[in-house]
C-alpha cells in the first residue's frame, strides 16, 4: 500500500513537472507567433538616407522595414505574374536552373519555364543567384548605389516558391535587404546577438550532438528550450516592400501565396570598414538613380564559384563558415542530394569530414588540406566515390518510389522522361563516378 502511494505520488509529480514545462503558450505553436512579439519599425515610401541607415541600423545590428519602395521601378509590374515573366522576357522559359524539390530534400535541373509551370503543384522552390538574362529588370536598391558602399554587395539572390514555405534561414555573414516582388510574406526575426544559443539550432557546435529537425509549425521547448521566452521580431510584407535584415540575426519567412522576392547580401565587415566620412560625403549626393540596373553592376569577381572538389574544399578552408554543417551542405549541393536526409550519407559524409579534420577539433585547416596526398588521398577518394555512389542512388531509389504511383498515365510520362536514356547513362555512369576520385 505504501509502495502504491509513493509510485502515485511520483508520477503526480512527475505531470505536474510535465503540465509546468508545457505551460509556455508558445509551446507546440508555430515560429514565432506567441510570446514577446516585437513589430519591426518601418518607413514609408522611401529608403533611408545611407548615412542614417549606416549609422542607425547596420552599425545597430537593428531590423528595418521600407514601405512601397519598389511600385514606382520601371520594370516592376513585369514580375506579377509568371505569364508576364515568361511573354516579356525573351529567352527566359529556355535558360537552365537548379531548383529545390522540398518533397524528395534534393536539386534538380530544369527549365525556367518548366520550373514555373510546376513549381506550385510539385512543391519546387528556386533560390539562387539571379539569372544574368533578369538584371535588367531589377534597380539597385538606394542605399547601395553610392559609389564607395557598392562594393559591399556580394550576391542577388532570387527566390521564386510557392504558398505555405517557410523555411528557417541564418544570416551569418551578412546583413540582407530583402524585397519582396509578388506576393505575401510574414517574416520573423530572431537577434542571435542577443540570444547566442539560438545561434546553434541553425549551425551545431558539436556535430555529434544533433537533435530533431525544427519543426516550424510545432515548435517543441522541451526540444528546443532556446527558442522559450525571446524576442522575436516581425512584420507583414506586400509586393513593394523591403525589409533589412542585420547580420547574425535568424530570420524565417512564411509565404502566404506564390512569391517572388529579391535577397541583397551585403558584407558586414566591409561595409563597416568603410570610412564614415565617405558616407556622409555619400549621402550629400544619395539621389535615387532609377536607371541603375542590375546588369550594369560588374558581377565577375562575385561569379568564381569553385568547379571541382579540390577547388571546394580550399574555398571553404578560406571562408567565414567553416565548419561540419557548411561542408555538408555545400557538398549536397554539390552532389544534388541533401546529404543529411539519409542516415547512411550521414554517417559516410561524418567519416569523410573526420578523415580530413586530422586532429578532430571540429575545423578543417589549410594544413590539414595540404596533407592530403599518398594513402592519405587514396583513403579519402575511396570514401567520397563511396559518398557520391550512395547518393547517386538514393536519387535513383526517389525516382523509382515517385513513378511507383497510382496514375498509369503520370506514371507513363515519367518514365519516359527519366528512363529513355537508361541505357547510355549506365554506360556512363561508372566513368562519371571515377571523375569525382580524380578532382583530389
Amino acid at each position: 500500500m505504501i509502495n502504491e502511494q509513493v509510485l502515485k505520488i511520483r508520477k503526480f509529480c512527475q505531470d505536474s513537472k510535465n503540465v509546468f514545462h508545457h505551460s509556455n503558450p508558445g509551446h507546440l505553436q508555430p515560429f514565432g507567433t506567441v510570446g514577446s512579439l516585437i513589430n519591426i519599425e518601418e518607413i514609408n515610401g522611401e529608403h533611408l538616407n545611407i548615412l542614417k541607415f549606416f549609422t542607425n541600423y547596420i552599425s545597430k545590428l537593428e531590423p528595418i522595414v521600407f514601405r512601397q519602395v519598389l511600385i514606382n521601378n520601371i520594370h516592376y509590374n513585369i514580375w506579377q505574374t509568371d505569364e508576364q515573366l515568361e511573354n516579356e522576357i525573351d529567352g527566359l522559359s529556355k535558360i537552365n536552373i537548379y531548383v529545390e524539390s522540398l518533397k524528395q530534400r534534393q536539386r534538380i535541373q530544369m527549365e525556367f519555364g518548366d520550373f514555373l509551370d510546376k513549381y506550385e503543384k510539385e512543391n519546387l522552390l528556386f533560390a539562387d543567384n539571379l539569372p544574368e538574362i533578369l538584371r535588367k529588370y531589377l534597380v539597385v536598391p538606394q542605399p547601395l548605389q553610392c559609389d564607395e558602399v557598392l562594393p559591399t554587395l556580394q550576391s542577388a539572390i532570387l527566390v521564386i516558391n510557392g504558398k505555405n514555405t517557410s523555411p528557417l534561414m541564418f544570416n551569418q555573414e551578412y546583413d540582407s535587404i530583402l524585397c519582396l516582388l509578388r506576393g505575401n510574406k510574414r517574416m520573423v526575426l530572431v537577434n542571435t546577438n542577443k540570444y547566442p544559443d539560438v545561434r546553434q539550432i541553425i549551425i551545431p557546435g558539436n556535430r555529434q550532438s544533433r537533435r530533431p529537425p525544427i519543426n516550424l509549425e510545432k515548435v517543441d521547448f522541451n526540444q528546443y528550450p532556446e527558442l522559450e521566452n525571446i524576442d522575436y521580431y516581425v512584420t507583414n510584407l506586400t509586393a513593394g516592400d523591403c525589409l533589412f535584415i542585420p547580420n547574425e540575426w535568424i530570420f524565417q519567412e512564411r509565404s502566404l501565396d506564390k512569391t517572388i522576392s529579391i535577397i541583397y547580401n551585403i558584407d558586414h565587415k566591409q561595409i563597416l570598414n568603410i570610412n564614415i566620412d565617405e558616407i556622409k560625403i555619400c549621402s550629400t549626393k544619395n539621389t535615387f538613380d532609377s536607371s541603375f540596373t542590375l546588369d550594369q553592376i560588374d558581377w565577375s569577381k562575385m561569379e568564381n564559384e569553385p568547379q571541382n572538389l579540390k577547388e571546394i574544399i580550399i574555398s571553404l578552408v578560406n571562408s567565414k563558415s567553416n565548419n561540419f554543417e557548411k561542408w555538408q551542405e555545400t557538398f549536397s549541393k554539390y552532389f544534388s542530394f541533401d546529404l543529411s536526409s539519409d542516415s547512411e550519407t550521414a554517417a559516410i559524409f561524418d567519416e569523410f569530414y573526420g578523415i580530413i579534420d586530422i586532429d578532430g577539433n571540429g575545423e578543417i585547416t589549410m594544413n590539414e588540406v595540404e596533407q592530403i596526398n599518398g594513402a592519405h588521398q587514396h583513403h579519402i577518394s575511396d570514401v567520397l566515390y563511396e559518398m557520391i555512389k550512395l547518393a547517386h542512388d538514393k536519387q535513383k531509389d526517389d525516382l523509382e518510389t515517385k513513378i511507383n504511383i497510382e496514375d498509369e498515365n503520370t506514371q507513363e510520362i515519367l518514365e519516359n522522361e527519366e528512363l529513355k536514356d537508361t541505357e547510355n547513362e549506365n554506360m556512363d555512369e561508372h566513368l562519371h563516378l571515377q571523375n569525382f576520385k580524380t578532382d583530389l
